[in-house]
């Protein structure tokens, strides 16, 4: 039986809120007058930290290097552990889901490009932890991030199984080429940030779900 390896934004939790929120802490903190609002606030705001960093720089004209993004980077940390689950919420069916998943005995990891202290808290607070007990890999726990393969092949050996036992269910391009990269199956979810916010169609996915609950008609009848 395959087992699943999850991205965690936009897939099991929609997280766009905070992430924005944290976005425009960092400038109000700096006195920009650059704000992530309404649809094209939220479409930068889903692709992460970097890239609300890199938006703000650029809109203030303010010219950086990977130093300076990195510094800032800690600073969108910092706001984002004040917000982290303010507005965060599971998406619908994920609990019941991944209950049902496990009791059939399909094996759960994880694999997102959160830092690993912030995936963990998120997950904590939100009831999610302990379906990834085994298996839990944030953007820094094997020093590189998605779409690069190692975290996903990490997420993988942890389960005890090889790429081609496994699916990776996640939302974004990003997520679409980690899996092609680690030639790992992927299961695109039309419901998540990437689909909702013009990002990423799933051209390359094995199967598309339209809800969470979907996955578990993926195990139906099968030994």
């Amino acid at each position: 039986m395959k087992a699943l390896v999850f991205d965690l934004d936009g897939t099991l939790v929609d997280t766009k809120y905070d992430m924005l929120d944290a976005g425009n802490l960092v400038f109000e903190s700096q006195g920009w007058t650059t704000r992530l609002e309404g649809f094209s606030g939220l479409q930068t705001a889903i692709q992460g930290g970097k890239a609300i960093l890199r938006y703000g720089l650029k809109e203030e004209g303010i010219s950086f290097n990977e130093k300076l993004l990195k510094d800032y980077y800690q600073l969108y940390l910092n706001n984002y552990a004040t917000v982290l689950d303010k507005n965060s919420v599971n998406y619908d069916g994920v609990v019941a889901t991944l209950e049902n998943l496990q009791m059939m005995g399909v094996k759960l990891g994880l694999c997102t490009n959160k830092p690993e202290k912030h995936a963990r808290e998120l997950l904590k607070r939100l009831g999610l932890i302990d379906f990834f007990k085994t298996s839990f890999i944030g953007s820094d726990t094997v020093g590189v991030a998605k779409p690069d393969p190692k975290p996903l092949l990490e997420a993988i050996y942890r389960l005890d199984k090889r790429p081609y036992q496994v699916f990776f269910v996640g939302d974004t391009n990003t997520d679409a080429k980690a899996a092609k990269n680690a030639n790992v199956d992927f299961i695109f979810c039309e419901y998540g940030h990437g689909s909702v916010y013009k990002l990423a169609k799933g051209e390359s996915a094995t199967i598309k779900i339209e809800t969470f609950k979907d996955l578990i008609n993926i195990y139906k009848d099968k030994p």
